[in-house]
């Protein structure tokens, strides 16, 4: 109760700055403080916004200051056409002689050997000529600023990660830079409410953290919580993500994952728009997304990009694949073993005809074959990209046919645990695939045991375990269990894009709305 009390405080919880459009108007002030005052929410809250004074040689005694965007920024040339042009190489005649409503114009003139250089000189303007990638120089007892365009910083050639492969989507993956993936999310996401703050993991180690959330749409309990939580890690050092996913899941018995992770940084401003948090480390290409839902481990960017048609045809095929990889061995095994009855006569004579020379009873014929189809698999994952396929492929059939020819297992199992795997691979998500291979051999002793009482019996227990889950306070499987009825358009099927004007009821938020009334 304390915490549906905390949350709805926190979504009531009003922005502490004034939102930009309404100071669309609001001129700058003459003095630098006062420029600076704007800026201070923003320099104190993301890691990546560097303020620095300055002193003039043409004007010692005139205060200065450029702001810019780590990684946004060709740093050389900031270097050396504005900080050294400014410090160390500006004429004080030139400056001199200028008067005071002309001297910006004079530094851009004289001072910045830079090509694209403009002025701004309101509150909203300011701010987002800086998240829009551009150096700010400010000098004081002057109101107009100077928005220099020298984007740049680290890049890196376009690569997809192997792992989250998209037909539609950006090629660009993340790599194992922090100052790099967050300036990959800001090219991105150029809200100035876009937050990064900086933590330190590990005793040894003292790996970088970034925490990044929207401030005006994620909901401040859930950040307050993932801050509290990286902050209790007391540990000599983190080489991956992977450690802070076990340092902060909230049941750690559960084969689900309670984080998803993405390497793309599309996706990741995807989740960023839905309210949640994002968590990135040094060395590790991974980003962790938290809070998250069962569903969306069965979701791809594919579905957004698609027409609502197509790509409900492909999000049902991957709950039937869910539902297949976790299921079918253990059904194999209920209705041949315990329920016979269930089979239609000319099936089950089939079946029992291919079985009459296996000398195994059917619980241990899976088995085998669950092995031996998780050996092969292991195989491939360790050998080099080309072996590995190729091992995959010869393995497969070779060990089937020389299992069928040997009376070691029949026909049908080669073609249930082949149906299985399928499956499987059909999950977007590689961690919900180890999930549903752990699940599948609990059913599958359950059914053993119990026969299709077990099978019943293991799905209530499922059911009743995803509904129990909760990832940072939010009901793990929503909007089923809760159910929650306005997101129902975008869990089994996906309604149309132009209709869905609200953020998902399921994710705590402050800005609900994310839509004009005025779409479709």
């Amino acid at each position: 109760m304390s915490r549906f009390f905390s949350r709805l405080l926190g979504r009531r919880k009003k922005p502490a700055r004034k939102p930009l459009n309404e100071r669309k108007n609001e001129k700058l002030g003459t003095s630098l403080d006062s420029k600076k005052k704007i800026l201070d929410p923003y320099v104190q809250k993301n890691r990546d916004v560097i303020f620095r004074e300055i002193t003039i040689k043409a004007d010692p005694h005139r205060r200065a200051a450029v702001v810019y965007l780590e990684g946004r920024t060709d740093k050389q040339v900031l270097y050396d056409d504005i900080f050294k042009s400014l410090m160390l190489e500006s004429e004080t005649a030139s400056w001199r002689q200028s008067a005071a409503d002309q001297l910006i114009d004079r530094i851009s003139q004289t001072s910045l050997a830079i090509g694209e250089i403009s002025k701004v000189d309101s509150v909203q303007d300011l701010i987002h000529s800086l998240f829009d990638g551009l150096t700010l120089v400010m000098v004081d007892g002057i109101s107009e600023v100077l928005a220099v365009n020298i984007e740049g910083g680290v890049q890196r050639s376009p690569e997809e990660p192997p792992v989250e492969r998209s037909l539609h989507s950006s090629r660009e993956g993340f790599i194992e830079n922090l100052q790099v993936n967050i300036s990959m999310v800001r090219r991105r996401l150029r809200d100035p409410n876009l937050v990064v703050e900086e933590t330190i993991v590990g005793r040894r180690t003292r790996t970088d953290v970034a925490i990044l959330y929207i401030e005006d749409i994620a909901d401040p309990e859930i950040v307050r919580n993932v801050k509290d939580k990286l902050n209790r890690i007391d540990v000599d050092g983190i080489s991956a993500i992977g450690y802070l996913e076990q340092f902060m899941s909230d049941n750690h018995y559960s084969p689900f994952p309670q984080f998803r992770s993405s390497e793309r940084p599309d996706k990741v401003v995807m989740e960023l728009l839905e309210g949640r948090v994002a968590i990135m480390a040094e060395g590790t290409s991974g980003v962790l997304i938290i809070p998250t839902l069962f569903i969306s481990f069965l979701h791809t960017s594919e579905d957004y990009y698609d027409r609502p048609i197509l790509a409900n045809v492909n999000r049902l095929a991957r709950y039937l694949a869910f539902i297949i990889a976790v299921s079918l061995p253990p059904l194999y095994i209920s209705l041949l073993s315990f329920q016979p009855e269930l089979i239609p006569y000319e099936l089950f004579v089939v079946l029992a005809q291919a079985r009459t020379q296996v000398p195994f009873p059917v619980l241990v014929e899976v088995l085998i074959q669950e092995i031996i189809i998780q050996l092969v698999v292991e195989a491939g994952l360790r050998m080099p990209t080309g072996v590995g396929q190729t091992v995959g492929v010869v393995a497969g059939i070779v060990l089937g046919e020389a299992a069928i020819s040997a009376n070691i297992a029949s026909p049908a199992i080669i073609i249930v645990i082949a149906i299985t795997t399928i499956a499987s691979f059909a999950l977007p998500n590689n961690n919900m695939v180890l999930a549903s291979r752990l699940v599948r051999i609990l059913l599958i002793i359950a059914t053993a045991v119990f026969g299709l009482f077990g099978f019943s019996l293991g799905w209530f227990i499922l059911v009743t375990h995803l509904i129990s889950l909760e990832s940072f306070g939010v009901p793990y499987f929503a909007p089923f269990g809760p159910v929650r009825y306005g997101d129902m358009k975008d869990s089994l099927f996906k309604g149309f894009i132009w209709k869905s004007k609200y953020r998902p009821q399921s994710i705590p938020v402050v800005d609900r709305q994310r839509q004009g009334e005025q779409n479709g």
